[in-house]
């Protein structure tokens, strides 16, 4: 029994960690898309003495079909890899591909479940492992596994929970190989398909005018620490990133202040902004520039009281 393993994460890590503590891995191969992801699973191939294959976008399927000939793997586990699986190699492998999806399918499929399930206030999240089929994510369910997906997540807390059920679900599947000799599947039901494309880097801003508090402060969670220099927002036409938020309820008088507005600045209170919905967003950690800190720091650039953030340009 050898599995082999795809992968650009280190999402994949207790995954593959679960199999090499059974034995049972043969390989890994990883992307060339990041390159400090490859360096890392490098680092782990030469601790524990694993083929090792980076594959690039051109030519992968020939790389891919010399890869499955050499080590001959009965499945491929795939964890977060980008680049699409030929078709005339899906059933080599005796067992197939099986994607480890970091979602609940079919809800959540795409490029990033983790981040669309924080963004978009899901309260149930999950892992679903599936055969793959020449669509994306859209093959027969082996395995699926939910979660509670607290509002507070973040997409750094959300997935150190996922990255566990994911590595449990690998051994699970191989123990289903080993004794069953089968995988049953289930259909995935399309009528309740979503596919969420990749949202780009330019689009998470923060609207003041649109976004509510609930809304702001899911896309700020989603983005940390994914987003290095946090969500983008404008003040006296200076873009920051913001990287923490929490919401803070106001009872005063708000007469006067429009989305957007810095309503208290202080060490005590912190940055209050003033939302769509009237809830005040405390800004906990802000980039900038000159680093990162909280949010009240900005009175030493003038951000005070009555200054306005907008939509960045």
């Amino acid at each position: 029994m050898k599995i082999a393993v795809l992968c650009n994460n280190r999402l994949a890590l207790p995954v593959i960690k679960k199999q090499l503590d059974e034995q049972k891995i043969g390989a890994i191969g990883v992307s060339d898309k990041a390159q400090e992801i490859v360096q890392f699973f490098r680092q782990v191939n030469q601790q524990y003495n694993l083929p090792f294959q980076v594959f690039s976008k051109k030519g992968f399927g020939s790389q891919l079909e010399e890869w499955l000939n050499e080590h001959k793997p009965d499945a491929v586990f795939v964890v977060t890899f980008p680049y699409r699986i030929p078709a005339r190699l899906l059933k080599v492998p005796k067992y197939g591909f099986i994607n480890i999806h970091p979602g609940l399918l079919p809800e959540m499929r795409g490029a990033d479940p983790i981040f669309e399930t924080v963004r978009q206030q899901k309260s149930i999240a999950g892992v679903t492992a599936h055969i793959m089929d020449e669509g994306f994510d859209t093959g027969p369910i082996v395995l699926r596994k939910e979660i509670p997906c607290m509002p507070q997540f973040t997409y750094g807390m959300l997935s150190s929970q996922l990255v566990q059920i994911a590595a449990e679900m690998s051994n699970t599947l191989t123990e289903k190989i080993i004794w069953k000799n089968e995988l049953t599947t289930t259909e995935q039901d399309n009528s309740k398909a979503v596919y969420d494309p990749a949202i780009p880097q330019e689009n998470l801003v923060i609207r003041w005018q649109t976004m509510n508090s609930a809304e702001i402060i899911a896309l700020v969670n989603a983005c940390n620490p994914v987003a290095k220099s946090g969500v983008l927002t404008t003040v006296n036409g200076w873009t920051i990133g913001i990287c923490d938020v929490s919401p803070i309820t106001i009872t005063g008088d708000l007469t006067g202040y429009s989305p957007g507005s810095v309503l208290v600045n202080d060490p005590q209170n912190g940055l209050l902004v003033l939302a769509n919905d009237g809830i005040a967003i405390k800004l906990e950690v802000v980039y900038t520039e000159e680093g990162f800190f909280p949010g009240y720091k900005l009175a030493n650039w003038h951000i005070l009281p009555g200054v306005k953030f907008s939509d960045p340009q």
